[in-house]
């Protein structure tokens, strides 16, 4: 059973960029190419902390939302080790920022700094029913947070599960393993990029 929160909170994140995703065109049975929202979640505004917790209670399935989630609560102590993690989310809202809708909320993503603008993936997670459907509304949610998050650094390190698909997905995303049965996944910006 799937059950809507249509809950919208007064937002204080910052707006990153827009990012391409696809939309389920059920007449056409095809994807449609859409703009969705990556943002970042304030950790010192409850309201934005709220978005966040309201949009992943309501996520069956979820496996990493929840970290994520805990990351942003610990964030807001003072000193915390979380104080300089950063969390994000893609969301369908393309506008009217000032109130974040929770049902809206597509992925999101939890990273820490390595320094040097490196980072780490400490967590991904897409909406669990855009990932176990065959024909979901959503697809790219993923793709679209990893691209957005290349563009905030030069260095993303990170080990995902070890699933087949999970590997696939970041070897899509231009990741390689860093040796051999490390499962350490790197992704190191092309320095041509940067002219």
């Amino acid at each position: 059973m799937m059950i809507e929160n249509n809950k919208n909170y007064s937002f204080t994140g910052k707006f990153i960029n827009y990012a391409k995703i696809g939309k389920y065109v059920k007449e056409k049975n095809a994807y449609k190419d859409i703009k969705s929202s990556f943002v970042e979640i304030d950790c010192k505004s409850k309201n934005d902390v709220k978005s966040l917790e309201n949009a992943i209670n309501y996520w069956e399935d979820d496996k990493f939302g929840m970290n994520a989630l805990y990351a942003v609560k610990e964030a807001q102590e003072d000193g915390s080790y979380y104080s300089y993690h950063k969390v994000y989310t893609l969301t369908s809202q393309n506008d009217n920022f000032e109130l974040l809708n929770s049902d809206k909320i597509l992925g999101v993503i939890h990273v820490s700094p390595m320094g040097n603008n490196k980072l780490y993936v400490d967590h991904i997670q897409t909406n669990p029913k855009y990932l176990y459907s065959m024909k979901p509304e959503y697809a790219g949610i993923g793709t679209a947070m990893i691209e957005s998050i290349k563009k905030l650094c030069n260095m993303i390190t990170l080990f995902p599960a070890k699933e087949k698909s999970v590997k696939d997905f970041y070897y899509k995303n231009g990741f390689q393993e860093y040796g051999h049965g490390t499962n350490c996944f790197v992704w190191i910006k092309d320095i041509f990029e940067r002219l």
